[in-house]
């Protein structure tokens, strides 16, 4: 083989092994990339949680006091104050008594007059509609 044969083949083998280890490399960066950034997100929502956590929390009694008036079901203040996750407790402090209660498997339903009415899934609630 003669010398120049020799260096062209020495220059190819050496472009083919640079070309390979290019591409790992930019393969490797794509994927430290794409780890990176879904551990950033995760940092992320373990900061909101934790900043949620660290709130302070008020007493359920606080809670339901802070809103009801003494119109319970008429005042649209009591019904805007509703919160999903309340307990029946806390409902039933802010629009008192309903005029009828419909349970069926885990949902409860309590009406109100002017066609008002609260859906609890497994007793915490899980909708509303304001009376008309």
């Amino acid at each position: 083989m003669s010398h120049r044969k020799f260096k062209v083949n020495s220059l190819l083998r050496v472009g083919a092994i640079g070309l390979a280890l290019m591409t790992l490399s930019t393969i490797s960066l794509a994927d430290d990339s794409d780890r990176i950034k879904a551990l950033e997100k995760e940092v992320q929502e373990l900061k909101l949680r934790l900043s949620n956590l660290e709130a302070p929390q008020p007493s359920p009694n606080n809670r339901s006091k802070a809103f009801a008036t003494k119109d319970g079901w008429k005042s649209l203040v009591n019904w805007r104050s509703l919160k999903k996750g309340m307990s029946q407790d806390e409902v039933r402090s802010a629009l008192d008594e309903p005029a009828t209660v419909r349970a069926t498997g885990a949902f409860t339903l309590w009406y109100y007059p002017n066609r008002g009415n609260v859906t609890f899934y497994e007793e915490r609630l899980d909708g509303w509609t304001e009376p008309r």
